[in-house]
Order: structure tokens, then sequence, then C-alpha cells
């Protein structure tokens, strides 16, 4: 049986796993930590600040001695979205590359996804301890651009050398310039709020259940892959997003 060509891309915080790692790490170890992660989400969300900019000020409250107990509590305490196991059970199977693309750090995602099982590979921002003080590094950053610490555009944008179409879930505003690229997209809170305004066609979710029947569905099924649409948003604060916008045309 022949198979659609595409590469699963998933976000970490709030998709793959249920709550976002980083505000649970600061409302956990740090004092005042609930409403610090609070005012500094709710600074992000509301475009105040930078995802970059938020992760500075995250990481700068943490302790570099604590990092060991931190990565052990983030395992025991960061359950999988339902319906996670079978959908990745599922790509498996059908030997569909699937990345872990995330906005979070390694240090959390790499040990939660061995207790699970998961074998993928992860791009994500870094956190090293040097000379007892935290690093923060993005790998996988803009060359120019300093919005996010990894570029997910870059990530997501079809390739000219690679013909797989990529089918990206996530969750959040600072999924949007994923989800702007891809060319397949599933969504779920702000994101599905963001593709609506900004008429990106989408497949909606809350737990995994209707990712995994849609996709059984195009491998499985027969059922063809959507139509390619144009890609890119004129408007977008992502540089990779207005040139795929520029080229597409009015």
């Amino acid at each position: 049986m022949s198979r659609p060509a595409f590469r699963m891309l998933l976000d970490f915080d709030g998709t793959l796993v249920e709550p976002n790692v980083a505000i649970e790490l600061v409302s956990e170890f740090v004092p005042d930590g609930k409403r610090i992660a609070r005012e500094v989400d709710d600074l992000l969300h509301s475009g105040r600040i930078s995802l970059r900019e938020a992760w500075s000020r995250q990481v700068a409250l943490l302790d570099p001695h604590r990092l060991d107990e931190m990565a052990r509590w983030s395992v025991e305490h960061t359950p999988l979205r339902a319906g996670a196991t079978e959908l990745v059970t599922l790509l498996r199977r059908h030997a569909i590359p699937t990345t872990v693309v995330s906005g979070g750090l390694d240090f959390y995602i790499h040990p939660i996804l061995r207790r699970h099982g998961f074998d993928l590979p992860v791009r994500s921002d870094r956190l090293e301890v040097n000379d007892g003080s935290f690093a923060l590094l993005h790998p996988y950053g803009h060359p120019t651009c300093r919005l996010c610490g990894i570029c997910k555009a870059a990530i997501a944008q079809p390739a000219p050398d690679e013909p797989l179409r990529s089918v990206f879930a996530g969750d959040g505003s600072t999924d949007r310039y994923a989800a702007e690229v891809a060319d397949i997209v599933f969504a779920r809170r702000r994101l599905r709020q963001y593709c609506d305004a900004a008429a990106i066609p989408y497949f909606p979710f809350e737990e995994f259940g209707p990712v995994t029947e849609k996709i059984a569905a195009w491998l499985e099924d027969r059922e063809p892959l959507p139509p390619r649409r144009r890609l890119g948003v004129a408007t977008s604060a992502c540089p990779i997003s207005q040139g795929w916008a520029a080229r597409s045309g009015p």
C-alpha cells in the first residue's frame, strides 16, 4: 500500500505533554513562583515580550545546583496528553519521520521522552551549567531574527530538495510561525484561535484521538492529504513567513 509522504512535527509543552513544564518548574522551585510564572506567561502571550526574553527571565530564577532535581521532578510530574502513545505508535509503525520541535529545554524533554519509551529526535533550546550559572543556548534559532529561541518556521517550512510535506501539531501562540508555513496544521488552545484569526486551515484537537484518527485515514484508509495551500502570512513578524507570503504573491 502506498502511503502519503509527510513528516510529523510535534510541539512539546502543552501539546505532547499536558503542562507547560517551564511554568511548572518556576512555580515549584522559585519562591512566589506561581505568580511570577503567570506574569511572564501573560507577557509572552500578549506579545509584550519575546519567547527568548521569557525564557531568559525564567531561567534567571532557577538554581543551577538543582538541575538534576528539577529534571527528576519533571519526569515524575509531567503526564502525556491523552492519546500520545497511540499517535507515536502509529507514526512509528508507518515509518513516518517524527520530530519533537520545542521552545522548551532539553534537560527535561529528553528524560520525559525516555520515561515513556519515545525514541524521537528533539530540536529545542538547551540549558548548560557554566561556572555555577546557567547558560541558555539556542542551537536552532534563526541567524538574524531574535523573536523565538528556536525557529520552528525554519523547521516546518517546505524544503526545495525534500518532497515530504510537513505536518505540525501545536497549542500556543508561539507556535503560530510554524503554523504559518507548515503544509498541514493540527491546533489546540491559543494556536487554534490564531489560525482562525489568520485564516490558516487546521484540524482542531484537544486530546490526540482525532489526530491519530485523521493520520490513520491518510496512512491506512487511502484518504488523500489536504491540498497544498498558499504559505506564509504577509503581516507576520516572522521573516520566513513573510518570505513565503511574498513568494506566493497577492
